[in-house]
């Protein structure tokens, strides 16, 4: 199994790894940089899945991979305010999967600080007093102590994207009868 990322980020690359391990074993895990053509902090589902979506076909289309994966990620709102959250879209050549992290509770003050066009992992390396955290706990570790961290969400994502893959026979329409 070749798996292609459309990503360079090695979080989302660790991700991408341990899922693959355990669904198939062995999988070769490739990255490569697809841009994701949404905002650098998606405010939507609908955005953060157009952004994973369009990495995963770009990186199925760079060619030589079963799979390719895209990860996005950015803050919502929601009745009850912000939520941080991500999806992961699995493109197979012929459909897209998709799965989402969980969510959570987004600071609204931090959130300002981002603005319409800012960068989230500005914004957290700066509260936090730490450098890179996107290639590191990311937000999700920040928010929840090191409980979850954005590799362990975009993780849970994956799996979530891949159980039509892994489970095809519950998924494809067949025969309806009691």
């Amino acid at each position: 199994m070749i798996v292609r990322v459309g990503s360079m980020n090695r979080v989302k690359r660790a991700a991408v790894e341990e899922a693959c391990r355990e669904l198939f074993g062995e999988a070769t895990v490739l990255c490569c940089a697809a841009p994701s053509g949404v905002a650098a902090t998606p405010r939507t589902d609908e955005e953060m899945i157009a952004g994973a979506v369009a990495r995963a076909r770009r990186a199925f289309e760079d060619g030589g991979a079963d799979l390719g994966i895209g990860l996005e990620g950015g803050v919502m709102p929601s009745p009850h305010g912000p939520l941080l959250k991500g999806w992961v879209a699995v493109h197979d050549g012929e459909r897209d999967h998709v799965g989402a992290t969980p969510a959570v509770p987004f600071p609204a003050h931090l959130l300002e600080r981002v603005g319409e066009k800012g960068e989230l992992a500005h914004v957290m390396d700066a509260v936090s007093g730490r450098e890179n955290v996107r290639e590191n706990e990311g937000a999700f570790g920040i928010l929840t102590g090191d409980r979850i961290t954005r590799k362990e969400s975009f993780k849970l994502a994956l799996l979530c994207a891949l159980a039509p893959i892994v489970n095809r026979g519950l998924y494809e329409e067949g025969p309806s009868g009691a």
